[in-house]
């Protein structure tokens, strides 16, 4: 392995070790998150007596602090580089993950949340610029697609391990993350620097501004999954017990297995046929899948459905990623990359309190028809994304290497 201060040779592949510790940090992550997506909800609402808009303001916190974390870390990755934003944050959360145990009120909760967020996000961010300079230009989605594997892993089996803890003790939950976190953390100190050439581009709002027009399309069309996915992670367990099928673990798992089983394919698709030619079917499925669960008429219904927002979320989000990164000048990878995930992560904010305000005032079929609504919108982005494309990898990558 490089020493820890010196960059991998993005030219070649990356050494296996390298691989795998990034793999091995990446799913005890999620796996930590996934825990907290079932026993934060559980919590709120059990233990503290919280309505269901506190549950969706728990939950939805944790993506509302990345919006301004997420563009500025991005911003310093591609200056100082990604190595320093995949420790410090890991360490920040395990101390954070603790911390929930003494949160005896909603108030204490969302506060949490909300570093968990800042802290999650930064790594998060970090983790997609390493794994786009692991990969050679060409096959990006891919790489997205397999970090994509390694978090929705985590989210298979995370919230089933957070339920069953939850039932168990109370403790357990936050004890469980924060030891999966420092496992992140011993894991990520094996990876090298991944950053070759730091930018020194000064940050101005000229700068700022540039980067945005640059991923606005795809990140508008990102902030209209990202709605969906949030009402999927942040209700799920409330819906379950609503429908009469009491744990949601079993949706969860089907969500994520449905996510993992189109990310092996979907990656390397949209490399091969182009970045939109994936996201466009994907929105379209993700938003009859929530529309399939908002007039569910039986237990086994959301079923289906759930797989249905598993496989267009794990067909859009690699490929609208790809584009971000495509579509950006390399010095300014990190900072696209921050600011298109703070698209994906303005919808998650935004569904948490007003999807919340919805099922308290009219039900979980209006909360999940709405996020239906959204997706169709989403599917306008795409194809606008498609109609005023100049760049060629935007609709087949492999032109680019004609040009």
């Amino acid at each position: 392995m490089p020493p820890a201060g010196l960059p991998v040779d993005v030219t070649a592949r990356p050494p296996r070790h390298t691989r795998q510790a990034f793999d091995l940090a990446v799913l005890a992550n999620f796996l930590a998150i996934g825990v907290l997506l079932a026993a934060v909800p559980l919590h709120v609402r059990e233990d503290l007596g919280g309505s269901r808009t506190a549950v969706g303001v728990s939950t939805s916190i944790f993506f509302a602090a990345a919006l301004v974390a997420r563009p500025v870390a991005g911003r310093w990755m591609d200056r100082i580089g990604r190595r320093p934003f995949l420790l410090w944050p890991l360490a920040a959360m395990v101390v954070l993950a603790i911390a929930m145990r003494s949160a005896d009120s909603v108030q204490l909760v969302v506060a949490v949340r909300l570093l968990q967020g800042a802290f999650g996000s930064v790594f998060y961010t970090a983790c997609a610029a390493v794994s786009t300079d692991l990969a050679p230009v060409d096959r990006r989605a891919g790489a997205v697609a397999r970090l994509s594997l390694m978090i929705y892993l985590g989210f298979a089996f995370g919230p089933f391990l957070g339920e069953w803890l939850f039932g168990r003790h109370a403790d357990w939950p936050w004890f469980a993350a924060a030891g999966l976190h420092l496992c992140a953390l011993l894991a990520a100190r094996r990876v090298p620097e991944t950053l070759r050439t730091p930018s020194s581009a000064t940050v101005t709002a000229a700068s700022t501004l540039r980067t945005y027009r640059v991923v606005r399309l795809p990140g508008m069309a990102q902030l209209c999954a990202g709605l969906g996915y949030s009402c999927v992670v942040a209700f799920l367990t409330l819906y379950a017990r609503e429908i009469g099928l009491g744990k949601a673990g079993w949706l969860f798992f089907t969500y994520a297995c449905s996510a993992l089983a189109v990310r092996l394919v979907s990656g390397r698709l949209a490399d091969r046929f182009g970045y939109v030619s994936v996201a466009l079917p994907g929105m379209i499925v993700f938003g009859c899948g929530h529309l399939l669960m908002a007039v569910a008429w039986a237990p086994w219904v959301p079923f289906p459905a759930i797989a249905m927002t598993g496989i267009g979320f794990g067909a859009v989000f690699p490929a609208l990623t790809a584009v971000a990164v495509s579509v950006a000048p390399d010095e300014d990878r990190g900072a696209a990359l921050g600011t298109f995930l703070s698209f994906n992560d303005l919808g998650n904010a935004v569904a948490g309190p007003a999807v919340g305000a919805i099922a308290d005032a009219a039900g979980f079929r209006w909360a999940y028809g709405v996020p239906a609504i959204v997706a169709f919108v989403g599917v306008l982005f795409i194809l606008a994304l498609r109609r005023q494309a100049t760049e060629p990898q935007i609709t087949h990558p492999a032109i680019r290497a004609e040009r």
